[in-house]
């Protein structure tokens, strides 16, 4: 059960801050973010960004035409107005998918990336790809250690099959490096006119629950590793309950990348 208002967020907030991945070769979570253009990718690092600056924030730019406006890779660390140190985590933002092969970000694009192969600043290519140094040996604080699908609740009907191909040949290929995957299901008040009337309904909403389960079918991701969410967008202040939802699964997609650094360090 979800606890709402301003004691919840600020809880998860100070749990957020004093996360530490576990070991000593790691300083921070590094997460990927991935999604279709449009779905808010961008709107949720700001979001985020917003939260822990206690103002609106906009340090990614956010899509106004009809391709992404992402068009390099991107290692955002985002400052904790309180302490005004970097949050124990970095997000990751990269070129949007698209339907047409030859625009928006590029599969192997994105295994590179999670590889921790692509250097901050790189620019996308569609049609060509990073071709990675064999030889290339990247430190482990480069690598992706949760990988984030950014997807659309009032989209869901509307996902062409060929990004459907692209984002499960992605998601074989990033399992097989063994990278947790969740998906953040935004845009949940527009699906939703409950939602939009009440945000803390989102979880009793029958709705809604239909959409989580039908992304989970379409994407192939468990229910528990989809989580809604509400970005910033039209508003001009901070809202407790939204920050609570967004603060909720930011915390989670932390807990499983710490799963990843467990696994590893069992590995070893």
């Amino acid at each position: 059960m979800i606890h709402w208002g301003r004691p919840e967020k600020e809880r998860l907030m100070k749990e957020i801050r004093n996360l530490k991945p576990p070991g000593e070769e790691w300083s921070e979570f590094r997460i990927l973010m991935l999604g279709q253009i449009s779905a808010g990718k961008s709107s949720f690092l700001n979001t985020v960004g917003s939260i822990f600056q206690d103002r609106l924030s906009s340090r990614a730019v956010v899509r106004e035409g009809s391709n992404s406006v992402t068009k390099k890779f991107t290692a955002y660390n985002l400052r904790d107005k309180k302490t005004g140190s970097y949050l124990p985590f970095t997000l990751c933002d990269v070129m949007g998918m698209e339907e047409v092969d030859e625009q928006g970000i590029h599969p192997e694009d994105i295994i590179s990336a999670a590889k921790g192969l692509m250097k901050d600043g790189y620019e996308f290519n569609p049609v060509s790809p990073l071709k990675p140094d064999p030889s290339n040996r990247p430190p482990v604080t480069d690598q992706a250690h949760c990988i984030i699908y950014i997807v659309a609740a009032d989209q869901l009907s509307l996902l062409k099959p060929n990004i459907m191909d692209k984002v499960k040949r992605v998601r074989n290929k990033l399992s097989d490096l063994g990278l947790p995957q969740v998906v953040l299901l935004t845009k949940v008040d527009t699906a939703c006119p409950l939602v939009k009337e009440d945000l803390c309904k989102v979880y009793t909403s029958i709705y809604m629950k239909q959409q989580i389960e039908k992304c989970s079918q379409t994407v192939g991701i468990p229910v528990s590793h989809i989580l809604p969410v509400k970005n910033y967008h039209e508003e001009t202040s901070l809202n407790d309950d939204l920050d609570v939802l967004i603060l909720s699964a930011l915390l989670q997609t932390l807990h499983f990348a710490n799963d990843h650094f467990e696994n590893v360090l069992q590995a070893k």
